[in-house]
């Protein structure tokens, strides 16, 4: 379905002050239509999810991690058990975004640890179901469509008890790789327009998650996009849970240069691209 069939059809629909009036030619309508199932692409899809079954694609779809070989890692595994006394429900009200943070507040091993771990860490492991592949696939305590994990994520410390500077988190082993070291606040300040709403100066870090869509899009075609998204939203949800009960606060910004920041990340902003920034700090009192 093309932008102007959307258009006629939304047309017919347009009782209110937003409707065809804001949309245009939207390039987001015209991925979400035509990404849409009906039955006979949900059959054709599911021939090609069949497909995936391929041994050689079930191995190599279990390992979906990104490495930085010979840079320097820091094992966070011992660092991982933050017990909070808050209760669930306590915790789920509580939570807002922050915006004013205490300045110089570093953040612990175990804060860090705790967060990246139960977001997007691997708790558990399931064996492949399949007689020519010995494998697991390792599981997260988010939903992610066919256990296929396409997200990665970075942190950038500003205050830590550990070396300021960028991060990836590989979630297999539970750890750190330093990228780059350095005090990259104002770098990160030219191109997340978090100020003044926002005091990105009094921050301790900025988690930032990127996706990979061809993990998702090898066996769920254009409906995989959809996938990626869902997950980044359970991702940043559990991110910003888990500080609250550790009393850090945390705040999303959407207004960022996606190339730029890319480009900070030595992403190639196509295959891999960014979807989530969340500013941590300890709130203000």
């Amino acid at each position: 379905m093309n932008v102007k069939a959307i258009k006629e059809q939304y047309k017919e629909k347009d009782e209110s002050m937003y409707g065809k009036k804001s949309l245009h030619d939207s390039l987001a309508l015209l991925y979400h239509e035509n990404s849409k199932f009906t039955s006979h692409s949900l059959r054709e899809q599911g021939h090609k999810i069949n497909t995936f079954n391929n041994p050689y694609v079930l191995a190599r779809s279990s390992q979906p991690f990104k490495c930085y070989p010979g840079h320097k890692t820091i094992r966070l595994e011992p660092y991982k058990k933050y017990f909070s006394d808050k209760a669930f429900y306590q915790v789920l009200q509580n939570r807002s975004s922050t915006r004013n943070f205490e300045k110089n507040y570093k953040l612990s091993i175990n804060e860090i640890a705790s967060i990246l771990y139960n977001a997007y860490g691997v708790t558990r492991k399931s064996k492949i179901q399949s007689d020519h592949v010995n494998g697991h696939i390792g599981l997260r305590n988010v939903p992610s469509g066919g256990g296929l994990y396409p997200l990665e994520i970075y942190i950038v410390l500003f205050q830590a008890h550990l070396e300021i500077g960028l991060y990836h988190y590989r979630p297999d082993i539970n750890s750190l790789e330093l990228i780059k070291e350095g005090d990259f606040m104002e770098k990160l300040r030219q191109n997340i327009h978090a100020e003044p709403y926002i005091d990105i100066l009094s921050s301790s870090a900025v988690i930032i998650t990127t996706g990979f869509v061809e993990r998702v899009m090898i066996k769920y075609g254009e409906r995989g996009y959809r996938f990626l998204l869902q997950e980044s939203g359970f991702v940043g949800q559990t991110i910003s849970l888990i500080a609250e009960s550790m009393e850090i606060g945390s705040c999303w910004v959407g207004g960022y240069l996606d190339d730029k920041l890319c480009e900070f990340l030595d992403i190639d902003g196509a295959y891999e691209s960014i979807n989530n920034v969340i500013i941590l700090g300890k709130p203000q009192r």
